[in-house]
């Protein structure tokens, strides 16, 4: 039998005490998430952050004297961050700091949901990190993993998705993960087939099936479209 993985510890930090309630409530609905710490300003919880005893922080922005984004660059090693603010304003600043995700208030369980279960799995990929690999073989990607190489028809890729320094390549069948990040895997994708829609994604064009004004659907999933993005999706939809 498959030892249990252990609970991936977290840090909660926000001045207001009820925000801090909703982000705690969430917190347990979710057995793989133990928290360990909850505090009202930065300078209180910045002695317990270290990599060694909290692998994920849920930090809101805009707090006295000291911000969630401040807290963030003073640390001496980054740790995964989900940013859960009043501010979309901040959003572009968070995700240069390489933050897992960006939760509005108020929050919305299905938006967490959303963040912790990508927190998850970009943890679980970065303890396995050495093992994958990424090739370019004309028309194929060659993924391996430990042992297993697998072959795919850049034809039967949906889309790409960012996780921080890792990019997932989802198929119809199957998920892909890679040790290269969204930008230098993109770059070598050729552009009159794939078009990227926002920071974190990169769709095969010939997979989209419907385009609104936010998102767009792509099989069965709808992604969102990047503000900046927006422009371009369309001028290369209309060409």
């Amino acid at each position: 039998m498959q030892a249990e993985a252990p609970a991936i510890t977290c840090l909660v930090v926000d001045d207001d005490p009820l925000d801090r309630l909703v982000i705690e409530n969430e917190l347990a609905k979710y057995p793989f998430l133990r928290l360990k710490g909850s505090f009202s300003h930065p300078l209180e919880a910045r002695p317990l952050i270290t990599r060694a005893s909290v692998q994920l922080l849920f930090l809101d922005v805009d707090m006295p004297l000291v911000s969630g984004l401040e807290l963030l660059k003073s640390l001496p090693e980054p740790i995964p961050c989900i940013f859960v603010t009043s501010h979309p304003e901040f959003a572009l600043e968070g995700f240069e700091m390489h933050a897992l995700d960006y939760l509005l208030k108020p929050l919305r369980a299905d938006r967490f949901r959303q963040a912790v279960l990508r927190a998850k799995e970009f943890l679980e990929i970065q303890t396995k990190a050495h093992l994958y690999e990424l090739h370019f073989e004309n028309d194929f990607l060659g993924f391996k993993e430990g042992g297993t190489y697998n072959r795919v028809r850049m034809s039967e890729v949906l889309y790409l998705e960012a996780l921080k320094d890792y990019t997932k390549v989802i198929t119809r069948g199957k998920k892909y993960v890679t040790l290269a990040n969204l930008r230098n895997f993109s770059e070598k994708l050729p552009p009159e087939k794939f078009l990227r829609i926002h920071r974190s994604f990169v769709v095969a064009v010939d997979k989209i099936r419907q385009v609104e004004q936010h998102e767009l659907l792509l099989g069965d999933t709808w992604l969102p479209i990047g503000k900046t993005f927006r422009q371009e999706v369309v001028r290369f939809l209309a060409s």
